[in-house]
């Protein structure tokens, strides 16, 4: 038997036969899961539709061959929740929610799609494995009869969690076949720690019989049981690319692609998300091949990644055959070749994630290629998918050199397309002020323009009771479903708006529907962990009883007492955030006013508790005509940011903005920056093992800070200055000092962002 190579050398010629073929190509997928494609939703027609067909259009962009929804179950499953569309026993609402919506829309540009449903958390009502059959049923029916969806493929149980053979072997796959859904193949277990599905399948012929596929996640390897099993073996979850670095990020995903057959025999790359259109506040964000984070203006990106993915999906399609004598690892990347078993087309793959370019001679024997020529395509981190050149092979040979930092297709098929060429994204990114939506229109049960659910169900509702349509909190005490294995959700809010907002006021009616509860309205929200947590924001919070509080994060800055709130009855909540000032009014009363300067940028929240809670005319306004509402981020590597001594970066944390950070613990060390505006901040991270810095504007000492904090803060603010003269340039300097609080573990000052109001930041002269 034939062995395929784990590593090769590209010098020596690679000989390759047509006849010593492989396991079969099932495809490069994408998942919408997690919050993390909510606001694709909410993109313009035009723009949406560009996106879309970017990522699934064949031979046009990603062209993405498989498509893995969530089966919602209104969980916090990592950066927001996908709707349930069963809360309890008799409800029943599948058009809530965004995945199935978007697999339509998938499905009508490439409709050989195939198509995929997996759960990550669990409603609270099921009990037993009849109630847990009767939810996937009605998924799958309603995605049929609602959206004329047929699913190919079904994860028997949890994401990354608990598998139950019994269900899978005794409930799930009779049901599926005596309600007329035997087509449905089940790929288990989705693990994320190994191939514990063979081992028990290997013993177990009715698990056996009942399993098409095995998956596994994060990992490229997989073991002999596995890969001799006789199932095909898929990377069902896998990185998409971080968009910091291109090696790092978009390179690195090509070679797992590589890596998953050549040592693991994996035949099918889940990329996970399917799209960026998350707000980048949530957990996991800077990650995605393309970014849709800016709806009310339609401007998106597309990264690197994307053309990446083309690389393999418009030169390789479903059921071609791996060619094992052309597949192979190298000290920088690696190689695949495919060929299709209809036309004797051929496709090869080479990554090179080094720093030297490199010589392959290839030599494809037995005459099978003849002299066909082949096409070249590159991706380097300059230019994305390029038709290079041509080659003429002479009786089955050819060379090639691959530039350092790069991935080459060659094929001689033909068909390929830069789709994007066409398009005019809107450059602006700025969620202009004022706007308003008073939350009377729209589709019952959807979602309105530019939420994005971090816990709890905020969905257009129609009391009929005299009130007409209203945005209302719909999940109760008793419907708070089983969080997903690695995530607590919070109590109940809803993320909207711009991560720049600085400057505004915000005000919404709200009212309860019970003798209990509260309703809350948050302001400059710029960070959300993953956790039970709330968010990191300015929070209004009225109880039912007239007892309230303002609150930054959990940490309460004041309170009081006022009139009890009468269940039913419209009431008005208003924040003002401007510069340090912090004011809560109450039915245009003023209740509470702070000075704080923690939190500078951020976004608005609506929250409740578990309860239904009311919310109408929305409207979001600039404090007056001279205040400006917006800053202007700048990542900590900015060119324009000086940083003089030992500073280090420290990346890939979601924690950070753009998962980057500079660090430094050396006395002396300074961060320097030159500007225009009327307000400065500095954002850093503080921890246990924080230290202590001097803060100088325009040469003059401002004070002393210590970034100790006990429990790690991110995108907190190292300081703020306001009321500055927008007419001068400024000068901040921050100095390290060496010196510690007493209970801190090390001396480290980390810097993540800079934000200017009403100017920009300027090069050192």
């Amino acid at each position: 038997m034939f062995t395929m190579s784990s590593s090769a050398d590209q010098n020596l010629p690679i000989r390759i036969r047509g006849t010593i073929e492989g396991r079969v190509f099932e495809g490069i997928a994408g998942i919408t899961s997690n919050g993390m494609s909510k606001l694709l939703m909410d993109y313009p027609e035009q723009q949406q539709k560009e996106i879309m067909d970017l990522l699934f259009k064949p031979n046009y962009g990603a062209s993405l061959q498989h498509l893995k929804v969530e089966i919602g179950s209104d969980v916090n499953t990592s950066c927001g929740t996908e709707p349930s569309h069963m809360r309890n026993r008799q409800d029943f609402d599948i058009t809530r929610g965004y995945g199935l919506p978007i697999a339509k829309w998938a499905k009508d540009i490439n409709p050989d799609l195939m198509l995929d449903a997996l759960r990550w958390g669990t409603p609270l009502w099921i009990e037993n494995d009849t109630d847990k059959l009767a939810y996937y049923l009605n998924f799958l029916r309603g995605a049929r009869d609602e959206y004329g969806l047929e699913f190919d493929y079904l994860g028997p149980d949890i994401n990354e969690g608990a598998f139950s053979r019994d269900w899978t072997v005794n409930t799930l796959r009779p049901g599926l076949v005596s309600e007329g859904f035997s087509s449905i193949k089940l790929v288990a277990d989705d693990s994320d720690h190994g191939w514990d599905i063979a081992d028990h399948a290997a013993n177990d012929p009715e698990l056996f019989n009942a399993v098409y596929a095995y998956g596994v996640h994060y990992r490229q390897d997989s073991t002999d049981t596995a890969q001799h099993s006789g199932k095909p073996l898929w990377l069902s979850e896998d990185l998409a690319s971080f968009r910091h670095s291109f090696s790092r990020g978009a390179l690195d995903i090509a070679k797992r692609i590589i890596d998953m057959y050549v040592i693991g025999r994996m035949t099918k790359y889940e990329i996970h998300p399917l799209i960026e259109a998350e707000y980048e506040n949530t957990p996991f964000n800077y990650k995605g091949i393309l970014v849709a984070t800016w709806p009310w203006s339609g401007h998106y990106k597309i990264d690197p990644g994307l053309w990446i993915i083309a690389h393999y999906t418009q030169f390789i399609q479903p059921g071609w055959i791996y060619l094992d004598d052309g597949c192979a690892q190298t000290s920088s990347g690696g190689y695949v070749t495919l060929k299709d078993p209809v036309t004797s087309d051929i496709s090869i793959v080479i990554v090179n994630n080094g720093p030297k370019e490199e010589h392959y001679s290839f030599e494809l024997i037995d005459g099978w290629l003849e002299d066909r020529q082949l096409y070249v395509w590159r991706t380097n981190e300059t230019e994305h998918f390029q038709l290079t050149s041509t080659i003429q092979a002479e009786h089955g040979a050819f060379q090639l050199t691959v530039d350092s930092y790069s991935i080459y297709s060659l094929t001689t098929s033909s068909g390929q397309n830069k789709g994007s060429l066409g398009h005019e994204i809107p450059e602006s990114t700025t969620f202009s002020l004022p706007y308003q939506d008073d939350f009377a229109t729209g589709p019952i049960s959807s979602n309105p323009l530019y939420t994005s659910d971090q816990g709890g169900a905020f969905e257009m509702y129609d009391a009929e009771d005299g009130n007409g349509i209203y945005l209302r909190q719909q999940l109760i005490e008793t419907e708070i479903p089983i969080d997903w294995t690695y995530r607590k959700t919070p109590e109940p809010y809803t993320l909207m708006g711009s991560l720049e907002w600085v400057n505004y006021k915000v005000s919404v009616n709200v009212r309860l529907e019970e003798e209990r509860g509260y309703a809350s309205l948050g302001i400059r929200v710029n960070y959300t962990d993953k956790s039970s947590h709330p968010a990191e924001g300015y929070f209004f919070i009225m109880n039912h009883n007239g007892s309230y509080q303002l609150r930054r994060g959990r940490i309460p800055l004041a309170q009081g007492k006022t009139d009890r709130w009468t269940p039913y009855s419209w009431s008005r909540m208003e924040l003002v955030a401007n510069g340090n000032m912090i004011q809560a009014i109450w039915n245009d009363q003023l209740l509470l006013e702070v000075n704080d300067n923690e939190l500078p940028s951020g976004q608005v929240v609506l929250a409740s508790g578990y309860h239904h809670t009311g919310y109408q005319n929305l409207s979001i306004e600039m404090i007056d005509q001279n205040t400006p509402v917006d800053c202007i981020r700048y990542q900590d590597q900015d060119q324009r940011i000086q940083y003089h001594g030992n500073w280090s970066r420290a990346d890939g944390d979601f924690n950070a903005y753009a998962r980057t950070l500079s660090r430094t613990d050396e006395a002396g060390a300074i961060m320097w920056i030159r500007f225009t505006g009327v307000s400065v901040s500095i954002l850093c991270k503080k921890a246990q093992d924080c230290g202590i810095v001097d803060v100088f504007l325009d040469g003059i000492y401002q004070g002393t800070v210590d970034t100790y904090q006990r429990m790690p803060g991110f995108r907190k603010s190292l300081v703020s200055l306001h009321g500055l003269s927008a007419t001068e340039q400024h000068e901040l300097k921050l100095i390290v000092k060496g010196q510690k609080h007493p209970e801190s573990t090390g001396l480290l000052i980390y810097i993540d962002a800079v934000e200017v109001v009403g100017g920009q930041l300027l090069g050192m002269e």
